[in-house]
């Protein structure tokens, strides 16, 4: 099992469109995170957002934007003769549209993998490989647990938390979600708590922090204007819930990256 290239959180307008027909020569797992259109198969799909396949090697792979911005994450691997077994031993579909999935986690892990191989670590190559068998994993998951995705409330919940990691700035309180959603505090929490298994407020202040440390370790932007550039109003407040949940205050934080590239 060996990582080759992924890319994380790709944007394209809503011309882009992707035509191999004789396919890849590698795997590719790929998670359409907005509008966008496939065919797979003779079969055209338009999906409104949250697909995901798993192209086997040489699948004809069309895929692309369907009358909005495009935006996509993607893994192209290898795999051995063991790999293959292992996959079809957890339930790994190949070559089948996936959709309305709750693909935070499978996202957050290729956005781990795309900071790897940027980070070119002398573990570098261990770690992508069991960040990809995680991944499988996590898909397989996916894919054996539909049910629990197929209620309004639950395709709601999973676009507002994929809302949340992908814009930590913006005002995620709880009466602006209640609004959005029109539905009241105590069901909001009760909800995502059976549906996600956390709560709103541990996603905001995850995805907060999750932006503010990549920030840190790979832009020169002050502590004051990171702290706004992930949804806090005030420095003080920011230095507080960054300590709090890494130990660490902002500036010690960066100064350990720095150490450690």
């Amino acid at each position: 099992m060996k990582v080759n290239f992924c890319g994380y959180n790709y944007r394209h307008d809503d011309t882009f469109y992707v035509e191999r027909p004789t396919g890849a020569r590698d795997y590719m797992l790929l998670i359409i995170r907005s509008p966008g259109r496939i065919l797979l198969n003779e079969r055209s799909y338009y999906v409104e957002r949250n697909a995901v396949i798993l192209y086997n090697k040489g699948t004809p792979q069309y895929f692309g934007a369907h009358n909005a911005e495009y935006i996509n994450d993607w893994v192209s691997f290898d795999l051995d003769e063991d790999d293959i077994a292992w996959c079809a031993h957890i339930g790994i579909q190949f070559d089948t549209v996936l959709e309305y999935f709750d693909v935070y986690q499978l996202s957050h892990l290729v956005k781990q993998l795309s900071m790897e191989q940027w980070a070119d670590n002398p573990n570098t190559e261990t770690s992508e490989n069991y960040l990809l068998r995680l991944l499988l994993l996590k898909l397989a998951d996916l894919i054996s647990k539909p049910s629990r995705n197929s209620s309004k409330i639950s395709t709601k919940l999973q676009t507002l938390r994929r809302r949340i990691y992908d814009h930590p700035e913006l005002d995620w309180s709880t009466e602006s979600i209640c609004q959005s959603l029109s539905i009241s505090p105590s069901y909001l929490y009760y909800a995502y708590k059976q549906i996600l298994g956390t709560t709103v407020k541990a996603d905001v202040i995850a995805s907060r922090l999750e932006y503010s440390k990549h920030l840190l370790t790979y832009s020169n932007y002050s502590i004051s204007e990171i702290s706004h550039m992930v949804g806090y109003e005030n420095d003080v407040h920011y230095m507080y819930m960054f300590k709090k949940a890494t130990g660490l205050t902002p500036t010690q934080y960066r100064k350990s990256s720095a150490n450690q590239k």
